[in-house]
């Protein structure tokens, strides 16, 4: 019959996005077409539920076509579930739409009244979901307080009842959340609990491979394992079909790849005019990579509107933010345009605060190359536990004592500081006297269990 016809469309529908699902990939429009048929044939058999999963099944797709599109779905999916009195199908609309709007401009507002009637309707399972995007907008926003309140919250009662896709998201969002901390022990844990969770069978790995990890080796100054996770993502994207925009695909990767001299105005274009370019978070990166183009093609005035347009987008996001000026500052001072020593210096002063030291101290190095003063950070005794601050460690033996829990090498060291190795041999050995210390592996495993102790 029709209406059953109709159901079994929307369910095959869903089954072919998941990965490993066996089928060949099928046509954008063709399968479009099938789930919208499917649509309209619940509502003329007075199958509203059936109606909506299809809205909500053709926002998905539709999002290819660009948000606006997938949202008019959603907003049909709303219509009908308040006319037929099916609030948890409405909260599920509400939710979407929501999770639409703060990619978009970054703003969590819609998101949160969703989570408001979600929880009023007593939708655990909507709540956690919610919980999860509201974690992840958080992380992205760095507020790192209440990121952490969020997944504290949820991600053990969302296993307890074994919700493992809100289980996985939150997982996923403590990931990020170190990752952008630049604090990869915590970050390999928490990603090791996500794969216990079954996330590299799930749809976020290249969420994973590039928000999380690519973003993370950034602020340790790494961008060639950076690229090679964004690629990672890209190679995975390929291959499954993928409804998650934050990847990196649409911003991070063309920024680093017009860095790198490897990608041109068209590459960048089909980035912008895709539906993940229009995100806010990828855009200020897209609005960077063109202004260094802008920059290198002797039009300086075109990139500092850019770079204007790259302060207001960027402001919701602070960690995203200092990291891109840290990044184009080099590309400004090579090709003369913009204020890369006032980038530097706002971006040094916000890692350094932010206990970045690889970044910071990279940026100190690119001052430094560009002949500019820099001041040292006479305040920063303070971040240093107290138990070494007693024992006399230095802020620069601190900077190195930090690495130490992930065992670099000197020369690994010395790159991240930006010193010398002889300088890391004089730290080093100033830390075993003064952390009493027998050898370098027990100074490692110290600095281990120091920066697992809560700060």
């Amino acid at each position: 019959p029709p209406g059953r016809r109709a159901a079994l469309v929307v369910v095959d529908g869903y089954l072919a996005l998941l990965p490993g699902h066996g089928q060949k990939p099928r046509d954008p429009a063709d399968s479009e077409r099938v789930v919208r048929e499917a649509a309209e044939t619940a509502e003329a058999e007075g199958l509203p539920v059936v109606a909506c999963q299809a809205w909500q099944l053709l926002a998905l797709l539709r999002r290819e076509e660009g948000f606006d599109a997938a949202d008019a779905a959603l907003e049909r999916m709303l219509s009908i579930s308040t006319e037929h009195a099916l609030p948890v199908w409405r909260v599920e609309a509400l939710v979407r739409l929501g999770a639409n709007a703060f990619m978009r401009t970054g703003d969590a507002a819609r998101l949160l009244s969703a989570r408001a009637a979600a929880t009023e309707l007593g939708a655990l399972l909507l709540t956690r979901t919610v919980d999860g995007l509201l974690a992840m907008n958080a992380v992205m926003c760095a507020r790192w307080e209440e990121a952490q309140e969020i997944i504290d919250r949820s991600t053990e009662a969302s296993a307890r009842v074994g919700d493992r896709s809100a289980h996985r998201y939150l997982l996923l969002a403590g990931a990020t959340m170190a990752a952008h901390r630049g604090r990869r022990r915590e970050m390999d844990r928490a990603l090791a609990a996500f794969r216990r969770a079954g996330g590299e069978q799930s749809l976020l790995v290249p969420l994973r491979s590039g928000l999380c990890r690519a973003f993370g080796a950034l602020l340790e100054e790494d961008r060639e394992r950076a690229v090679a996770g964004l690629d990672e993502a890209l190679a995975w994207e390929a291959d499954h079909p993928s409804y998650y925009y934050l990847s990196g695909r649409y911003g991070l990767r063309p920024l680093l790849r017009v860095l790198a001299g490897e990608a041109d105005r068209a590459e960048l274009a089909e980035a912008r005019a895709a539906p993940g370019g229009a995100l806010a978070w990828n855009r200020q990166f897209l609005e960077l990579a063109d202004a260094v183009l802008l920059g290198r093609e002797g039009d300086p005035a075109g990139a500092a509107r850019l770079m204007a347009s790259f302060d207001v987008r960027s402001a919701p996001f602070p960690v995203a933010r200092h990291l891109g000026l840290r990044l184009v500052a080099d590309a400004a001072r090579v090709d003369g345009w913009g204020e890369p020593v006032a980038w530097l210096r706002s971006a040094e002063e916000y890692f350094y605060g932010a206990g970045v030291q690889a970044v910071a101290s990279a940026c100190r190095a690119a001052l430094r190359q560009a002949g500019a003063s820099v001041g040292q950070h006479r305040g920063g005794w303070d971040r240093i536990p107290s138990p070494l601050r007693t024992s006399g460690v230095t802020p620069r033996e601190y900077e190195v004592f930090v690495l130490l829990p992930e065992r670099p090498g000197n020369q690994q060291i010395a790159r991240r500081l930006s010193i010398s190795p002889r300088t890391v041999e004089k730290h080093m050995a100033s830390l075993l006297s003064k952390t009493g210390r027998a050898d370098r592996a027990a100074l490692c495993e110290f600095a281990a269990e120091c920066a697992a102790e809560p700060a």
